[in-house]
């Protein structure tokens, strides 16, 4: 079977090529042709637009000539003598009325067929003219008026990224470095919170004062004692907050009635890096998540968000909106390659693709920690997260395939609208 795959992919690659190979010879033929064509329709449209002119000519000549021979016949009408006063001289005058009257006929008769063949011509020139394709013609013209816009747009499309990022590396990351930390909450607020499981399944124990609410596709396996039932947003003050972030349409896992707490199993089904952390909190004031890495929650957790539009951090990492998950109980959170709610004594700078969330007492701070040319070149982000010692934050161990180069600020700030006001509200 695999033989047979692996022909039909190399006879589909073959195949692939000769249609673009095919292709580009027609439509390289038909070019060629067009263009032949139409220069012959040029030439010939020369050719006959000087026949043209040179028949209007010849019809103007005869015709001014055809009016001087008639104005000469209409004197010689009124300079007629008397035929019986003067007899000979009426002989010669009606000789020469005659071959008046024949010159007339024939300047008239050379007239009408100037006229004619300029006619002809000139019908047959506006048919010939009717052919000519002005596609090209007109693409030229658009060219040669527009050529000022094209310069720029290919001096932004060649130095625009270039410029863009200096601006942010010598302009806006020292800035950043001068700006104090941010704080999304007062640092004295009491609460706390502390990791009490981590790993790639986690047990979680439901009691019938403790349901567990999921995110569906994260359940996979319960006890039969448990009971499910969908709640379509988490929490329905902040309705679009729990729509948008992918917190709706969870399930809620309970103790049926009359039965024992029981246990639920928790992992992914389709990522095998996928860790998860279980996060307790008690009181605690406020964590600022994702709210894409909450994969379940247990106990009276809520949601609130703050806006911190003064701070520079704010606007470097581009999350104007914090979203805050308060209360008492227990966050389940998943991340790559190993997961874990990460305490210092000491202050860390830790890789903005690595930090999922963090406490919102802490003093929050964007560094710049990496050279121009590697930050230029989309190898990494220019801006890391910068913590002091004491306070916690959501660290995973591997960031997702291009999560380093989508998070520097010229490609976040250049990437879809729908997606950056997404990560503006905290999404």
């Amino acid at each position: 079977m695999k033989l047979l795959l692996d022909i039909v992919r190399l006879l589909a690659g073959k195949f692939l090529a000769v249609l673009v190979l095919a292709t580009a010879i027609i439509a390289a033929t038909f070019f060629w042709t067009w263009t032949r064509e139409q220069r012959g329709l040029q030439d010939r449209i020369a050719e006959l637009r000087t026949g043209v002119e040179s028949t209007r000519r010849d019809w103007q000549t005869n015709r001014v000539r055809a009016l001087n021979i008639e104005m000469q016949l209409h004197r010689l009408e009124a300079a007629r003598p008397n035929p019986i006063l003067h007899p000979s001289d009426y002989i010669e005058w009606r000789a020469e009325m005659q071959a008046t009257e024949a010159a007339v006929a024939a300047a008239r008769n050379a007239r009408d067929l100037a006229k004619s063949l300029y006619e002809d011509g000139r019908d047959r020139l506006i048919a010939l003219e009717a052919q000519v394709d002005t596609t090209l013609e007109n693409l030229l013209q658009t060219a040669r008026k527009t050529w000022w816009t094209i310069a720029a747009a290919i001096a932004v499309f060649l130095f625009g990224p270039l410029a863009w990022k200096a601006l942010w590396y010598y302009g806006i990351a020292p800035i950043a470095e001068r700006s104090p930390p941010m704080h999304v909450l007062p640092v004295d607020a009491p609460g706390t919170c502390e990791t009490v499981a981590t790993g790639k399944v986690l047990e979680v124990r439901v009691e019938p004062d403790a349901p567990l609410l999921t995110r569906m596709e994260w359940l996979q396996q319960y006890a039969p004692n448990l009971a499910k039932r969908t709640r379509f947003l988490l929490d329905w003050r902040f309705p679009f907050i729990s729509y948008a972030s992918g917190l709706r349409e969870m399930t809620e896992v309970r103790v049926r009635t009359g039965q024992t707490a029981d246990r639920a199993v928790l992992t992914s089904a389709e990522d095998p890096n996928a860790y998860l952390v279980a996060v307790r909190l008690h009181n605690h004031p406020g964590i600022v998540l994702k709210p894409g890495v909450v994969i379940a929650i247990q106990g009276a957790i809520t949601l609130q968000s703050r806006w911190r539009l003064g701070s520079v951090h704010a606007w470097i990492s581009g999350r104007l909106r914090h979203i805050l998950f308060t209360g008492t109980g227990t966050l389940y959170l998943t991340g790559h390659g190993g997961l874990d709610w990460h305490t210092t004594d000491a202050p860390v700078v830790v890789e903005e693709a690595l930090v999922l969330g963090y406490d919102g007492r802490a003093a929050f701070a964007t560094a710049r920690t990496e050279t121009f040319w590697p930050y230029f070149r989309n190898r990494t982000s220019l801006f890391d997260y910068r913590f002091p010692g004491g306070q916690g934050f959501v660290r995973q161990t591997a960031a997702p395939a291009g999560a380093r180069t989508r998070s520097n600020p010229f490609l976040r700030t250049v990437d879809a609208i729908l997606s950056s006001i997404g990560k503006v509200l905290g999404f």
